[in-house]
């Protein structure tokens, strides 16, 4: 699975344009959502293939800023307090979220500025599929 973010004009229709060019090629959207400033809407959605998404956004003329791969974890959502948990363990090793949503298996999807050190701190939340 890819994280893919795409800057989007605050324009009425730039979701419904987004997620058209994607359907109308196959691509699949698995969990994310827009977060939008004054200046532009980001729109960050995770997608099984992520340089299919990048190029059928790029040749419809979208601005892809980035594709990666993030971290998937599973919270058992027991108890409240859970995501505090894995953040403030992500967080004691110096590691920064930049971002954080789920899927639509509920599962977290984490982009963080180290992965690898976030995933290995994070193993006690990590899915069986992984």
């Amino acid at each position: 699975m890819y994280d893919i973010h795409v800057i989007l004009s605050n324009t009425s229709g730039s979701l419904a344009s987004l997620a058209t060019v994607l359907g109308t090629n196959g691509v699949g959207l698995e969990g994310g959502g827009v977060f939008s400033t004054p200046e532009a809407g980001h729109a960050h959605f995770l997608v099984e293939d992520g340089e299919k998404a990048r190029k059928v956004l790029s040749e419809a003329g979208f601005t892809v800023s980035n594709v990666c791969r993030p971290l998937i974890r599973k919270l058992p959502q027991e108890r409240p307090g859970e995501l505090g948990e894995i953040a403030d363990t992500i967080a004691r090793k110096g590691i920064n979220i930049l971002l954080q949503y789920s899927d639509h298996h509920n599962r977290l999807i984490l982009v963080t500025d180290d992965n690898t050190r976030a995933a290995e701190a994070t193993q006690k939340w990590a899915i069986l599929s992984e």
